[in-house]
């Protein structure tokens, strides 16, 4: 995964759908896409001021296609709200070469 950019509040990466990343039908694993909906939310959040990384309180995921081999896919969160100790982010998970949604994420996360 490569970070494409980074602003307070709002991460985006990329990643090329290699064989490793796939189920046995050949796309993107469905805990994979959990596993990145996770990481690059707590990334939006360590980059606001209060640097927070946090402890996930809620993830909901809604899968809505699939990437397969060779597709690269644009992962980008946003921190929704920030409060004293709860944090709201959104995810989507998009086909970079078409914009098509492969998934879209909602992650709390307790700040403390």
């Amino acid at each position: 995964m490569t970070v494409l950019s980074a602003t307070p509040g709002k991460v985006v990466c990329e990643l090329k759908v290699e064989e490793e990343h796939t189920n046995r039908g050949g796309t993107l694993h469905g805990g994979l896409t959990a596993t990145l909906i996770d990481v690059v939310s707590t990334g939006a959040l360590m980059y606001t001021e209060r640097g927070m990384p946090g402890v996930s309180v809620d993830m909901n995921i809604t899968y809505m296609s699939a990437a397969k081999i060779g597709e690269e896919i644009l992962i980008t969160a946003q921190v929704l709200k920030q409060g004293r100790s709860i944090a709201f982010t959104s995810v989507d998970v998009t086909n970079k070469a078409t914009g098509k949604f492969i998934a879209q994420g909602r992650h709390t996360k307790y700040l403390g």
